[in-house]
């Protein structure tokens, strides 16, 4: 009996199924929903920096990782150890703002800009899109240079 019965539900569902599936091939891309349309949409440059940012200051969380994570910097940017600790301090950042900031100074094009100069402004409540505007800085070139100062992949 359980078994008529089950059999029964499945050729009963048949039609919707098929009219399902039809229907996804007839409206193609119109039949997927909003969510889904708004995972496939291009990350900004701001975005990238942002998500580079947030890794720089998760491996900095602890002890161990704060330690690399200066050393990595002090290395790329040029910087003592020492002088990036007085600046995170000084400046109330996460490593990877203090990344981010050196980022925009050290791309500036139309003026010459300090890293001070830069958090100064960020402290006026001046957007990124604004302060990369005005210093002649293209983001992505920014984004790509934050990049680097992530902490590497591991590897699955």
């Amino acid at each position: 009996m359980r078994r008529r019965l089950a059999r029964a539900a499945r050729i009963a569902a048949l039609p919707i199924l098929l009219l399902t599936s039809m229907a996804t091939v007839a409206f193609g891309d119109n039949a997927t929903t909003a969510a889904n349309r708004a995972v496939h949409t291009k990350e900004t440059a701001l975005q990238r920096i942002q998500r580079s940012v947030a890794r720089i200051n998760q491996q900095a969380s602890t002890p161990e990782g704060e330690a690399i994570v200066v050393d990595r910097m002090s290395s790329q940017l040029r910087i003592t150890p020492e002088a990036l600790r007085s600046q995170h301090d000084a400046w109330s950042l996460g490593y990877g703002e203090i990344a981010m900031v050196y980022g925009f100074a050290r791309a500036a094009r139309r003026q010459p800009t300090t890293p001070e100069s830069v958090v100064e402004r960020r402290r006026m409540g001046t957007d990124w899109d604004v302060i990369a505007k005005d210093l002649g800085v293209k983001i992505d070139t920014v984004a790509s240079r934050l990049k680097r100062q992530e902490p590497p992949k591991r590897k699955k």
